[in-house]
């Protein structure tokens, strides 16, 4: 391999660190601490939320959402959906036990530590999925050793392997 690809070598693998670490980043559970301000069950099939407008066509499903609002700043929405067996193994299957203890919680208006993982993005209607909601005080941490670890090792592997680019580019270049 010729020096020539030195750069893109390097543009590859920062693509590969930057992609990684956003999919590290969406699937790894992170902590929220807010009040619950309601819930809510859709009716939901392939197309999304079944309505007036869209009418169910095929095989429908329950979906929970849970709004929330952090104090001092805006409301946010969680949805509270069973992962089952499938992608990623959270081997959830207690989504209408978590929305009945998001109900309980809303009455109390107590602050709630959420536990989820994804990401809320408006344009596609996609929403963080709850895993585990417990009650919390207001000064608690949402730092996640489970998350901080793995991004850890990520970046590990990510500096070893620009050291090991970087040595063979080196071993070329002594050679020429």
């Amino acid at each position: 391999m010729s020096l020539r690809f030195k750069k893109p070598a390097f543009i590859a693998l920062g693509l590969i660190a930057l992609i990684s670490a956003a999919w590290l980043d969406y699937y790894l559970p992170e902590h929220t601490i807010a009040t619950i301000t309601g819930v809510e069950v859709k009716r939901t099939d392939k197309d999304g939320p079944i309505s007036q407008k869209n009418p169910a066509d095929g095989p429908t499903t329950d979906v929970y959402y849970i709004y929330t609002e952090r104090p001092g700043e805006k409301i946010r929405v969680f949805r509270n959906e069973d992962t089952e067996w499938g992608w990623p193994f959270y081997f959830k299957f207690n989504a209408a036990d978590v929305q009945a203890k998001a109900k309980s919680m809303e009455f109390e208006k107590r602050l709630a530590i959420i536990t989820s993982y994804g990401w809320r993005i408006n344009m596609f209607s996609m929403f963080p999925n709850v895993t585990k909601i417990e009650s919390t005080e207001p000064d608690a941490s949402t730092w996640s050793f489970f998350r901080w670890f793995w991004f850890g090792l990520w970046a590990l592997v990510m500096g070893k392997a620009a050291i090991a680019t970087w040595r063979y580019f080196d071993r070329l270049e002594d050679e020429i």
